[in-house]
């Protein structure tokens, strides 16, 4: 019979048994099944708020089959699923449906679960146990890609990011630029540390537009070299709001491919809100075509 953990704050070596279930994961994959502000939770060993749900094999405590993780973020908490593929959707169905229990008795709140929906069975079970939480659909996230090079390049000019002296700057631009957006909104100084952290970090890749001296826009690009091909992703693009109507999303997209494609990097891809439609009009216009995606559930649990 299957045994399942609830852990809120991992001991070292239950840490490292969930890092080692998601690297695994992520080459079988190609792609890593969790996303960076989850991703950056667990490496840190769980921060308030943290939640993981592990199914495991019986008889081998260390062989992870599921883990439904939850962190906390700008705006509440943020749910998702890493799963063997060989797994019955059940399994995973399971853990989700623990965590979102664990988090209700523990005081609930504002939560969003982001899954993929496949168009199959599977996804009316997603749906139905999404509905048994009060948790509806709110938001779609395509992946978008597209080969490079890209027959047209930046016409402005841009400089690298300078770790120590542009931080608060561009934390300004950034939380101006999201300031309603759940995940990349609201980040501080150790939000951004994190990431500078990163083995994958390169400053030469994070480009930044000024205007009369001030960040006024950028393009932070990233470069996947754990999957096979190599992927290299628009990670964080914006405009400051009072630079809008100048076309730099559209130089600053630009600026991003060419430093991708100047690391030896044939395809590039990136993130997008489906209801952003001018931003995914302005990356169709750029060739980039929808690859997969996502589907938020979100909701208030432990609500009366």
């Amino acid at each position: 019979m299957r045994r399942i953990e609830i852990v809120r704050r991992p001991t070292p070596a239950e840490r490292d048994r969930h890092v080692a279930f998601v690297d695994e994961l992520t080459g079988e994959l190609g792609g890593r099944p969790l996303s960076d502000h989850l991703w950056l939770d667990l490496l840190a060993g769980g921060e308030d708020g943290h939640v993981a749900v592990v199914v495991l094999e019986p008889g081998t405590p260390d062989r992870v089959l599921a883990l439904a993780q939850v962190s906390a973020a700008n705006e509440g908490s943020v749910l998702e699923l890493v799963a063997r593929p060989a797994i019955a959707s059940a399994v995973g169905l399971d853990a989700v449906d623990t965590a979102l229990d664990t988090v209700a008795r523990s005081g609930g709140g504002r939560l969003t679960w982001w899954i993929d929906l496949h168009g199959d069975a599977d996804d009316d079970a997603i749906r139905a146990l999404a509905a048994q939480h009060d948790l509806r659909p709110a938001r779609a996230l395509h992946e978008m890609r597209r080969p490079l090079p890209h027959p047209d390049h930046a016409t402005i000019s841009t400089r690298s990011f300078v770790p120590g002296v542009d931080d608060d700057a561009w934390l300004a631009v950034n939380n101006r630029a999201f300031a309603e957006h759940g995940e990349q909104g609201g980040w501080t100084r150790d939000t951004l540390a994190l990431r500078l952290a990163e083995p994958w970090f390169d400053p030469d890749g994070f480009r930044i537009h000024e205007i009369d001296g001030t960040i006024a826009a950028f393009c932070w690009t990233k470069i996947h070299r754990e999957l096979t091909p190599p992927i290299g992703e628009i990670y964080v693009i914006a405009v400051d709001p009072s630079a809008h109507g100048r076309g730099l999303g559209r130089q600053l997209t630009l600026a991003g491919l060419d430093a991708i494609s100047e690391r030896g990097i044939g395809i590039a891809n990136l993130y997008v809100d489906a209801a952003n439609t001018a931003a995914v009009r302005l990356y169709d216009g750029l060739g980039f075509t929808i690859h997969r995606t996502r589907t938020a559930f979100s909701g208030t649990l432990g609500a009366p």
